[in-house]
């Protein structure tokens, strides 16, 4: 079937429809990872977006349960070159396209994705329309023109999970208790942190910092989410209120509502960093990590110097990727240590946040 993504700008693109089939409005980012199209679906950071693979061809391994990242795909639309119809892996659940249709999820295939990145790369982020079957161009154009974006608005509210749960027990007893935040947690930072045999209690965006207090945790994780921080005056609060009263440790939208909650400003990057091989130099050491990214606002730590210090930059564009508070236990990356998908290069920093709490990592 035919499939057209309209964008903003005026242009648009016409390939073939292998997902769900209907009509979406979306942002529109750009991932750059080879692999791993599965878990970038699940990220629930990717709520209110349609995302675009700069690799060729996705689609070759299938789908599998154990990659989901969330409760099923986040993502507005799905857009590569060449999707792969028929899946190779022999623990493959079914494929691609009938993953995306089953998940009422658009996608969208024959595109010049080459050339849809490059607009993007040179004029920032665009909003965007995609639609299946007999359209017309000029108008969806129109409606990706009226998209509201994402800018001040809580998305996180659609991905936090409605009440708290227990995600592990601690391994041993008095092993660290932790309580995570979520404001669209992935799966694979809760897999990270029951590794190290710690207790795991999950609470949602909307929980006050007395409630997660009262469960006496030894820390406190902010977990990833989509959408701009600013949108969330409330959880900017709560985190605010948790800082100096228990460790804290921020991982991407929980690093930039940490640093608003302590007195910085964020805003938004050009377009984003979503990938999986963007490098990162640990001041500290002078090491370069190669991360995994996924959003699309940064942190500026101007005139605060005295109370954050950077940690962490990304050699790409300089931006601040991590920090910490010279007297308090506040620790926050911008970037995503457990990975899922990409490299592993900062997974200690998991066992930094346990050394935080003055607690031994215990990581098998």
């Amino acid at each position: 079937m035919k499939a057209v993504l309209a964008l903003a700008d005026g242009s648009w693109f016409v390939g073939r429809s292998f997902g769900a089939t209907g009509e979406r409005s979306a942002e529109l980012v750009f991932n750059t990872s080879m692999t791993g199209y599965q878990e970038i679906l699940t990220d629930p950071s990717y709520k209110g977006q349609a995302v675009i693979m700069t690799a060729p061809t996705m689609g070759a391994y299938g789908v599998m349960p154990e990659a989901e990242e969330g409760p099923g795909p986040s993502v507005e639309g799905f857009i590569v070159r060449e999707a792969i119809a028929t899946p190779s892996h022999r623990h493959a659940h079914q494929s691609l396209g009938a993953y995306l249709a089953e998940h009422d999820v658009l996608g969208i295939e024959g595109i010049d994705t080459r050339a849809l990145v490059r607009r993007i790369r040179d004029k920032g982020f665009l909003h965007a329309c995609l639609a299946t079957g007999k359209v017309d161009p000029l108008d969806l154009v129109r409606k990706a023109q009226a998209h509201p974006g994402l800018d001040g608005l809580d998305t996180v509210q659609h991905v936090s999970t409605r009440a708290r749960y227990v995600h592990a027990q601690a391994a041993r007893a008095g092993a660290p208790r932790i309580a995570v935040l979520d404001c669209g947690v992935k799966q694979g930072i809760l897999r990270a942190l029951a590794a190290r045999g710690v207790g795991v209690e999950v609470f949602p965006a909307a929980a006050s910092a007395e409630e997660i207090l009262a469960s006496a945790p030894d820390g406190v994780l902010v977990s990833n989410g989509p959408g701009d921080p600013e949108g969330l005056p409330g959880v900017i609060r709560t985190v605010g209120r948790l800082v100096g009263r228990v460790p804290v440790f921020g991982i991407c939208l929980g690093h930039q509502l940490l640093a608003l909650a302590l007195g910085a400003r964020t805003y938004r990057l050009p377009f984003g960093h979503h990938g999986g091989n963007h490098p990162v130099l640990h001041l500290a050491t002078g090491r370069v990590e190669i991360t995994a990214q996924n959003h699309n606002y940064a942190v500026d730590l101007a005139g605060l110097d005295d109370v954050l210090a950077c940690t962490h930059r990304n050699l790409y564009d300089g931006t601040v990727e991590g920090m910490r508070h010279r007297s308090l236990p506040v620790m926050s990356v911008q970037y995503h240590p457990e990975a899922a998908p990409g490299p592993h290069d900062a997974s200690y920093l998991f066992d930094d946040f346990l050394a935080l709490m003055a607690l031994p990592a215990a990581c098998p």
